[in-house]
């Protein structure tokens, strides 16, 4: 039993069937996902992922884009990606209604907090399914929200017709290079007012973009929530860093190991019997972020503010290691 099955078996996984696909945007399938028993599925919060078992002992995070009120399925929107290292191509090529997915139960590390204030959502391309789900809630509600999507055209909006028939409406953004999309999001924060809590997802550009407005725009970091659509790729290393063996110590858990290359914290903690608990498994949730005693991290993740980084007390061990001999970590 490879890593992904051991971790999946360890969490009680979910047997689900897909109930129906259909296309909803360029490149975007939805998949209805049905108890394989029939049975209500575990209650959820917007904003929640499953993490799927699909083939080649590939797992990957979806995020659930109908509402917490239907108990009998979970929906995930998957954009088929050029790049795909298997999961998105898999679900495309492969996927069909009657299909049998072994799923984790849902995990929240993007929740919609509770707080009168309106907030504002600001999502790019396949980002708009945690906040699909999010103005939905809300307009369930009755809250006042306000909704701006970026999308490369109106064929490539996944639930346009959707967000546009509900109360607070859609304000959509189509084709817009980078500058536009950075002025767009600078007028759509300057409407908004620096005390508006705000919803980020979307690819890393856009989530930095967003949060450089922000900032400029005088939001406090605590009322600026945000998952990216996907990790953002690990900044270049030394030839040689952060590549070799180094020693992992697990201080409360009194256990030791040595981490080999291209094996994660998470897998080696594991064959010493610590289950660190993760979710998206990619550096992208912080769900599985942990303290760090001892050691120069070498951070991987898309989470972790540069600030953050350079204080070097803790890191995401699904993706980060080591930049030497030795890591102690509170776990």
């Amino acid at each position: 039993m490879n890593a992904v099955a051991d971790a999946f078996a360890a969490t009680a996984a979910l047997r689900l069937r897909v109930a129906a696909v259909r296309e909803i945007a360029a490149d975007v399938r939805l998949f209805e996902l049905r108890a394989a028993d029939g049975a209500a599925l575990p209650p959820w919060t917007p904003g929640a992922h499953i993490r799927m078992q699909l083939e080649g002992g590939l797992a990957r995070s979806y995020s659930l884009c109908n509402t917490p009120s239907q108990r009998d399925s979970y929906f995930i929107a998957v954009k088929r990606d050029a790049a795909s290292r298997g999961g998105s191509a898999w679900l495309h090529a492969q996927v069909s209604e009657g299909a049998s997915i072994l799923a984790t139960a849902p995990v929240n590390a993007f929740p919609l907090h509770d707080d009168e204030r309106a907030p504002l959502l600001l999502a790019a391309g396949i980002g708009i399914t945690p906040l699909y789900a999010m103005a939905a809630e809300l307009a369930q509600r009755g809250r006042r929200h306000r909704l701006h999507y970026f999308a490369r055209s109106l064929g490539h909006a996944a639930f346009f017709h959707e967000l546009a028939a509900l109360p607070s409406g859609v304000s959509l953004h189509l084709g817009l290079d980078a500058a536009e999309t950075e002025a767009a999001l600078t007028a759509a924060l300057a409407t908004a007012g620096a005390h508006t809590p705000l919803y980020l997802c979307g690819p890393a550009p856009f989530i930095d973009a967003a949060r450089r407005c922000a900032r400029q725009g005088g939001w406090r970091d605590g009322d600026v929530h945000f998952e990216l659509f996907a990790a953002a790729a690990p900044a270049p290393s030394c030839e040689g860093e952060g590549q070799g063996t180094f020693e992992l110590v697990l201080q409360r858990s009194g256990a030791r190991c040595v981490v080999q290359p291209g094996q994660s914290i998470v897998a080696a903690a594991a064959q010493v019997g610590v289950h660190i608990a993760t979710s998206c498994g990619e550096g992208f949730c912080g769900s599985c972020e942990s303290a760090v005693l001892e050691g120069i991290p070498e951070h991987r993740d898309s989470v972790l503010s540069a600030a953050e980084r350079a204080a070097g007390r803790s890191l995401m061990p699904c993706v980060s290691r080591c930049a030497g001999a030795r890591l102690v970590l509170d776990l």
